[in-house]
């Protein structure tokens, strides 16, 4: 009997599935439809796997190794196998493996976080986008600073007392009743709001500095009147002796194009901002839940740094006056010293984007480079990434040298006394990990700011200074600039002093800060 009724219960189902044949065909094709994105998927990973297998081969150490040994070899051998042995040894470890290094990182490899992996991303997109006209480039850069400041207005909350009082760091409560006000009022500020006044003091330094350039190059009177004799730059002719040697050529200059188009191809400086501004987008967005950095805190560390390598070398340099290496460098960049103060005035205001003639220590150029590649670095902290972005700067730095623009002495001395501010600024982002605390207690007991909703006035005000910004930076002539950022400043000065630190005055210091950069680097 129980053996009847299998059989029966056997055929019913075999019925069933035979009338409801056209459902079981849907569900097949949902199936198939997940079979399909579990192979695509699959495929996905695979492809991954491959293309980490393929970088870590690239980047072995015994690749590097090989290279090393391809710039040795090239030293005792004679004829085109000599540039050709030195070309490759020189371009795989200064071009190549930090690319690839890069790559990797994007990849996945060595198990980054996601804010290395963002940051990376934005290092290599940037070298890849290099090419695109310079309006397009401004387009992308604004239209990300306002979709950040837009997306990040529920982010940010006006700062109440406590929160200045969770900033403060233990030394700044020994000022709370002392004699010195600016100490009573830097330690009653809040992390951002610090960072605000280290971005107005980085444009102070900076239109200070450059008044001073044309104050030193007007009143060296040897670089008006002709060509100076130029020092010794041992690190230069070390430079220009390898390039004769990669380029297989018989004279410095004939290599400079090529070194040229390579600089510009991978056009570090931007690779570098584009660093920094993902840098700030994963610390503003918290994406890393293990780091408790913050966006205030990084930007008051880099804002100081560079103000602090700015002053030094405004100091350096008129000190000490060096001769240009460039020839006929005063009549190319300054008009004859005018007799009139109010002249003078004038002139000096006008942006030196281009450099001055004896401004060489310290390297301009170095500070801001190294400051920014401090910056994201220490964001992404990824000790192979890292190795990858200063191999990148010390290229740049070289064909800079090797192009006489500055003498070797003030790319080292611009990287190394940055690097070394940077170690000794890292007291003032120690705020940061208390304002997030309090943040994110706020948040729990939901005492935090709603944000305005985000209608047609609240998108008016945030895209203005976007679109000045890249109006100014495309479209006005360069003698102009340094005016923009001064009203930027006042602005933002003023807007400070009535609402405190509020996401959009950080959205106006993000727009002034592309301009300033855009600008100068």
């Amino acid at each position: 009997m129980a053996r009847a009724r299998s059989r029966r219960k056997a055929a019913s189902d075999a019925s069933t599935k035979a009338m409801n044949l056209g459902e079981y065909d849907e569900d097949g094709g949902g199936g198939n439809d997940k079979t399909a994105r579990g192979q695509m998927k699959w495929r996905f990973a695979s492809s991954l796997r491959a293309a980490r297998y393929i970088l870590g081969a690239a980047t072995s150490a015994k690749l590097s190794a090989a290279a090393m040994i391809s710039i040795v070899t090239s030293i005792f051998i004679d004829g085109d196998l000599k540039s050709f042995d030195m070309k490759c040894g020189v371009g795989y470890l200064f071009v190549v493996r930090p690319l690839m290094s890069t790559l990797a990182i994007v990849c996945g490899a060595h198990n980054p976080t996601p804010t290395a992996r963002i940051i990376a991303s934005a290092f290599l997109l940037s070298i890849v986008c290099t090419q695109l006209p310079k309006w397009l480039s401004a387009v992308v850069a604004y239209c990300a600073i306002l979709a950040f400041g837009l997306a990040s207005r529920q982010l940010v909350s006006h700062q109440s007392q406590s929160t200045a009082n969770h900033v403060q760091s233990d030394d700044a409560t020994n000022f709370t009743d002392g004699t010195n006000f600016l100490q009573r009022t830097w330690s009653r500020l809040g992390l951002k709001e610090r960072a605000a006044l280290g971005g107005i003091a980085v444009v102070a330094s900076l239109l200070t500095e450059n008044f001073i350039i044309w104050v030193v190059s007007a009143t060296y009177q040897p670089g008006i009147e002709g060509f100076p004799e130029p020092l010794q730059d041992n690190g230069r002719i070390v430079l220009e002796k390898l390039a004769m040697l990669i380029y297989n050529v018989d004279a410095p200059w004939k290599a400079k194009r090529a070194l040229q188009t390579l600089r510009d191809a991978l056009n570090v400086q931007w690779a570098l901002v584009s660093s920094l501004g993902a840098s700030l987008v994963c610390l503003e967005l918290q994406l890393d839940k293990s780091s408790d950095r913050t966006l205030a805190g990084l930007a008051l560390r880099a804002l100081m740094t560079l103000a602090s390598a700015r002053l030094i070398r405004t100091i350096s340099f008129v000190l000490t006056v060096l001769p240009s290496q460039v020839r006929n460098c005063y009549a190319s960049h300054f008009p004859p010293p005018p007799e009139e103060w109010g002249a003078w005035l004038m002139v000096g205001f006008l942006p030196n984007s281009r450099g001055g003639c004896n401004d060489l220590i310290l390297s301009g150029h170095a500070t801001i480079t190294s400051t920014v590649g401090c910056a994201f670095t220490s964001a992404a902290a990824n000790a192979s990434f890292s190795i990858a972005v200063w191999t990148l700067i010390a290229l740049d730095y070289g064909i800079e040298s090797y192009q006489g623009l500055h003498y070797s002495v003030d790319m080292w001395l611009g990287c190394i006394v940055t690097c070394l501010l940077w170690q000794l600024t890292k007291p003032l982002e120690v705020g940061g990990v208390q304002e997030q605390t309090h943040q994110r207690e706020n948040a729990r007991k939901g005492n935090g700011n709603n944000a305005a909703p985000l209608d047609a006035a609240t998108m008016a005000k945030y895209t203005a200074p976007a679109v000045v910004g890249f109006v100014v930076l495309t479209m006005v002539p360069e003698a102009f600039v340094n005016y923009f950022l001064v009203g930027y400043s006042t602005l933002a000065a003023v807007l400070f002093a009535r609402n405190g630190f509020t996401n959009f005055l950080q959205h106006l210091l993000m727009c002034e800060l592309c301009l300033g950069l855009g600008a100068y680097l």
